[in-house]
């Protein structure tokens, strides 16, 4: 007996637990040592737990005193709380207090975060599955019943709801993304089809992974639901073709009546011609001047736009030929040292001989010319041509000593209809089609234009050309 005391009091000492022996009055008459120290007891026959806790306490302890049997119920003392289980002994109550503060708060936390998740998952329309390998059988997430649109109380855990509700088109993607989970242990994703309980189709994310628990093989992964976002990207690429559509139809349209617009013109060019050979007075001479001015202007804005509509509908067609780039530009550059002479403009050219390329050359003449006509009317004094060779492609650089350009301006010069806004003289800015032109057809050359300038100083234009 005396070892079973000893066992009990070393065992009560040990015990992270509180514990009581009271009466039917509420007076005590045991308490274990911690019990001493949390309650401030001195002497048991002082400590009335009647006094100390509230009516709920009393109450609890009465239904144990008369129905004899155990009861368990919560409380909170000096900011912590217990767990209470209180049992008949004899004519007595045994009571067991359990501090269940940390307990509570990490239950608390836990519950927090499972709402915030819950919160999370409606908003983005988000779930979260296991897929036990051992015992076949599923966990969902509420957002995972939410997605399928099903209850949770109606379906067994060991249901496939994925596998039943897939798309059967799509069935084979999930199963090869998780035929490659398991052979080679990386993470899988995909997009996938599923039918709602209610027969609609939804378009899904999902992603997966292999997660060990212990002896456990778990397959987890997310499932999200991106209908909204797919129907979007659906939408816009029809509106996005219809647009392409119309605009190619525009242009198609221009180009083939590119030579009905242009009969007009040319019969207004001959009359003005005519025109000119009668005997005029000196006034009159003037305003035919600036009408041949006019029409100059109106037939340059007209090959610009035939040109940019035969661009963009594809009706400009390529015709590769081997030339010497050399002697090309040499004869291009020979008709614009003569242009520049009546402007006071020096234009030099430095060549790199015997530099072939197979090219199309009505194209590579249109980019040169666009790029030196702009050059001749801002430059102050001189236009420079450089040409250089480098392993597989060519180097064409054409700088002038002009007014430059503004460094916001740059990266919009290829734009159609766009005009820098530092030129000088409206009259010969022209559609703002050129540059625009020029981009397009190095497009189809395959090469690159690099620009670099400096208000002005100077601006330089850099053709890449591949050489085959």
């Amino acid at each position: 007996m005396e070892k079973q005391a000893e066992l009990k009091d070393f065992l009560l000492k040990i015990s992270s637990n509180i514990f009581l022996e009271i009466n039917g009055y509420g007076q005590t008459l045991y308490a274990s040592s911690k019990a001493q120290y949390i309650f401030h007891i001195t002497e048991y026959e002082s400590f009335q737990v009647f006094e100390v806790f509230n009516s709920s306490f009393r109450e609890h302890i009465r239904n144990v005193i008369y129905q004899q049997y155990p009861e368990h119920f919560k409380i909170r003392h000096q900011e912590r709380y217990y767990s209470v289980s209180a049992y008949p002994f004899k004519e007595n109550i045994i009571l067991n207090f359990e501090d269940i503060t940390e307990t509570r708060q990490l239950s608390h936390s836990l519950y927090q975060t499972q709402k915030r998740l819950e919160f999370a998952e409606k908003i983005a329309h988000f779930g979260y599955w296991e897929l036990n390998l051992q015992t076949k059988t599923f966990i969902w997430s509420a957002g995972m019943y939410r997605i399928f649109g099903l209850k949770a109380h109606e379906i067994s855990q060991k249901r496939n709801i994925l596998k039943e509700r897939l798309f059967p088109a799509d069935l084979s993607i999930y199963k090869e993304k998780l035929k490659q989970l398991l052979n080679f242990g990386n993470p899988v994703e995909g997009q996938i089809r599923l039918k709602k309980i209610n027969n609609k189709i939804i378009y899904c994310q999902f992603k997966a992974n292999i997660i060990r628990q212990e002896y456990k093989k778990i397959i987890a992964g997310t499932m999200q639901d991106i209908t909204p976002l797919v129907e979007t990207q659906k939408a816009y690429q029809k509106a996005r073709q219809e647009a392409e559509k119309s605009n190619q139809s525009k242009s198609y349209f221009l180009a083939q009546a590119s030579h009905d617009l242009r009969q007009p013109l040319q019969a207004l060019n001959i009359f003005i011609e005519n025109l000119q050979q009668t005997q005029l007075n000196e006034q009159q001479s003037n305003i035919v001047k600036k009408i041949q001015e006019s029409s100059c202007n109106l037939k340059n804005m007209l090959d610009s736009l035939l040109d940019i509509s035969k661009l963009d509908s594809g009706g400009m067609s390529y015709h590769p030929e081997k030339i010497d780039l050399s002697k090309f530009l040499s004869k291009i550059c020979a008709e614009y040292k003569i242009l520049g002479e009546a402007k006071n403009v020096k234009v030099s050219y430095k060549e790199q001989k015997g530099i072939e390329i197979s090219i199309d050359i009505m194209l590579l003449e249109r980019i040169i010319r666009n790029i030196l006509s702009n050059a001749l009317k801002y430059a102050k004094s001189q236009i420079k041509i450089f040409l250089i060779q480098q392993k597989n492609k060519i180097e064409i650089t054409i700088i002038d000593d002009g007014i430059g350009i503004q460094k916001e301006d740059i990266s919009k010069i290829f734009d159609e209809f766009y005009q820098c806004q530092n030129q000088l003289d409206c009259k010969t800015c022209g559609a703002g089609l050129g540059l625009s032109i020029v981009k397009k057809i190095i497009n189809i050359l395959r090469g690159t234009i690099r620009v670099k300038s400096s208000l002005n100083q100077y601006t330089a234009f850099k053709i890449v050309l591949p050489l085959k």
